[in-house]
């Protein structure tokens, strides 16, 4: 931004100084109960805030000279004032802006927040400190009129609506961006989104069977109706069906289209109204159920969305254990937004960051804000730990679970679990009126939250004791539609070897910094978010996890220790699963397998040289066996530094790779 520019617009702009709100922060941290917070405040800290509103105005002044701001992400540690700093820095604007009403230009500020009943809290809190009301939140339990959109200093919505305004956008429908960002005082200058944004891409896909289910019903008079839609729809079954290897070669992933797009897309807004008004329950189960109805008719509408999607967007194949599917994405963030600022707790770790590259930058904050060395992190080892897995074994794990926990800590402790939803459904289930898994616990208080549903959330602040029980693994899809979605779709050679940059395997890298992401924030929803000192330390907590026995899980101990310094990382002896000494049965082809790795030098050998050479009838079970990382053959040959290199795209050969 031209210099000149910018200093002629911070002096007709009503501009917080970072100074003052530094200052004013450091009041509103430090004054005790109802006058302020009652924390304990530190020179790092009023650093932090200072940081923070010097960014907010450099923001909001190259907001107002018409220049697209990069994304500015900010890692203030979790518990340093990030929220109640925004709420402050709102309310002092909207002081400001009527302190210099004629003389100087009001800034109008948007505000993101995860979760409905934070947006709530935030218009609280900020009015609260204005002493009268600035803010109005506009989500749906509470939408604001126009008229209090055009007059609202400040205005707070989720990330879901956040993320909905790209949508309407992306159909030239900016009514609903407009009243958002058109005030009283012209067009708001400062977005501030609270915590990373949950969401951020939307993903299509469509199983070749939902395809066949949803041909299926459609009724001949629709097929009349609207011939073109119904045979696209058609076509993209057929396409799905050409990808389905006949011999089961791996063929994981492969690219359709391309940036280019299919040509000709009609519009499906008609398929899915004549399609929504059918019977299902009817037709399918030959009875009447509403859920039923419901259910298959969610099912249907997803399908044609879907298709939609990635007819209008890049496309590619993808085959995931039995299912094989359509897939596509784009990115759901409107990135003209004015003025972003981004308070991530996780930034470091977040990899979507990253794929931002020139659109974003990351100013410094304080790395000492912060001391975790009253928090004991207890360690212990483990595999099955995805969600399929846990919801088979939870019944016979928990009663180790119980005794694991109940001889580490005392009876008087408050302990959340983080585990997977199927999990939660069986762990928190009273069976004949009996007690549920978690009411037998010995201890003064557990709760339990499920992944995807504790990020950002306040619920369990009171606890002393976190439970990580099972990792939110992601699909290979999962990291390929934010790649494509933010880089540009990708042809069959990255999809095979998906490097970028630095990285030789960027999937891999993605998916195993989003899992530190969530641990991180599952981990921080107990008590050790709270400073109680200057130095920035917190109560004492114990957590306990679970961890991969792979490179994975040494990824995820040294982004927690990265994001959570001083930490006392100690190794919890503790088995989620009774040891069982697994061989592969002498003389069988695993055995024969390990063997013929064992002989060999370093280097790869092919699937098929395999097969070849230990005269084995068919490939496919073996397959199945060396993508299962807790098969004892897949360990056994991991001893040996041997791993598994499955084919990605059609033609693509499988192979074994031993280290040297």
């Amino acid at each position: 931004m031209n210099d000149t520019i910018a200093l002629r617009e911070q002096h007709t702009l009503a501009l917080v100084c970072p100074h003052e709100f530094s200052q004013r922060m450091h009041r509103h941290w430090t004054l005790p109960c109802p006058e302020g917070l009652g924390q304990h405040s530190s020179s790092a800290l009023v650093t932090l805030w200072r940081i923070m509103g010097e960014n907010f105005q450099i923001a909001t002044v190259e907001a107002a000279t018409g220049v697209q701001s990069p994304w500015r992400i900010l890692q203030p540690p979790t518990g340093t004032g990030k929220t109640q700093g925004t709420c402050v820095y709102a309310a002092m604007q909207a002081e400001f802006n009527r302190e210099t009403e004629g003389a100087l230009s009001p800034v109008g500020m948007l505000i993101v927040t995860r979760l409905k009943e934070d947006a709530d809290n935030i218009r609280n809190t900020i009015n609260t400190i204005a002493s009268r009301a600035v803010a109005v939140v506009h989500h749906s339990g509470s939408y604001a009129t126009p008229q209090q959109l055009h007059d609202s200093d400040v205005v707070i919505i989720t990330h879901t609506a956040f993320i909905n305004v790209k949508r309407d956008t992306k159909s030239l429908d900016w009514k609903s961006w407009d009243h958002l960002m058109s005030w009283r005082g012209g067009q708001r200058l400062l977005t501030i989104i609270d915590e990373a944004l949950a969401n951020v891409v939307d993903e299509s896909s469509a199983t070749i069977e939902n395809l066949a289910f949803v041909i299926s019903q459609i009724p001949p008079e629709v097929r009349s109706a609207l011939p073109k839609q119904v045979a696209l729809l058609e076509q993209v079954h057929r396409v799905l069906q050409a990808y389905i290897d006949p011999d089961e070669l791996d063929c994981a992933m492969s690219m359709i289209w391309g940036d280019e797009r299919a040509p000709g897309a009609p519009d499906f807004a008609p398929l899915l109204s004549a399609m929504s008004a059918l019977p299902y329950d009817r037709i399918v189960y030959a009875r009447s159920n509403t859920k039923d109805r419901i259910r298959l008719a969610e099912r249907v509408a997803e399908t044609i969305t879907a298709v939609q999607s990635c007819l209008e967007q890049f496309a590619y194949y993808a085959k995931s254990g039995k299912w094989h599917s359509i897939n596509s994405a784009a990115l759901a963030v409107p990135l003209n937004a004015p003025g972003p600022v981004v308070l991530d707790a996780t930034a470091r770790a977040n990899f979507l960051w990253d794929l931002f590259e020139e659109k974003h930058e990351r100013p410094v904050v304080p790395a000492h804000a912060r001391d975790y060395s009253s928090v004991r992190l207890h360690v212990a080892r483990g595999s099955g730990l995805g969600k399929n897995t846990m919801a088979e074994r939870i019944g016979e794990r928990m009663p180790r679970i119980k005794k694991g926990l109940e001889e580490a800590i005392g009876p008087d402790r408050s302990v959340f679990m983080c585990v997977h939803k199927d999990v939660e459904d069986v762990i928190t289930k009273k069976p004949n009126n009996a007690k549920s898994w978690v009411e037998k616990l010995n201890f003064k208080e557990c709760s339990v939250g499920h992944w995807n549903a504790v990020d950002g959330r306040n619920t369990w602040q009171d606890c002393d004791t976190a439970v990580i029980l099972g990792l939110p693994y992601l699909p290979q899809t999962w990291s390929t539609n934010m790649f494509c979605a933010l880089q540009g779709a990708q042809d069959d050679k990255w999809l095979q070897s998906p490097e970028w940059k630095q990285f030789k395997n960027v999937r891999k890298e993605m998916e195993q910094r989003q899992m530190s992401v969530s641990v991180i924030q599952a981990i921080n929803r107990i008590c050790c978010r709270r400073v109680v000192d200057a130095e920035g330390h917190c109560p004492p907590a114990d957590i306990f996890i679970v961890l991969p026995k792979d490179a994975m899980g040494d990824a995820v101990l040294d982004d927690i220790k990265a994001d959570m310094p001083g930490i006392d990382v100690r190794p919890w002896d503790f088995a989620l699963d009774h040891a069982k000494e697994k061989k592969p049965r002498g003389g069988s082809s695993h055995a024969r397998l390990i063997a013929y790795m064992a002989k060999l030098n370093a280097g790869s050998v092919s699937l098929s040289a395999v097969q070849h050479d230990l005269q084995l009838n068919s490939v496919k079970k073996l397959r199945e066996t060396l993508n299962n990382g807790e098969h004892p053959t897949t360990q056994a040959l991991r001893d040996l530094g041997v791993s598994y290199i499955p084919g990605v795209g059609r033609g693509s050969k499988s192979f074994l790779l031993k280290a040297a």
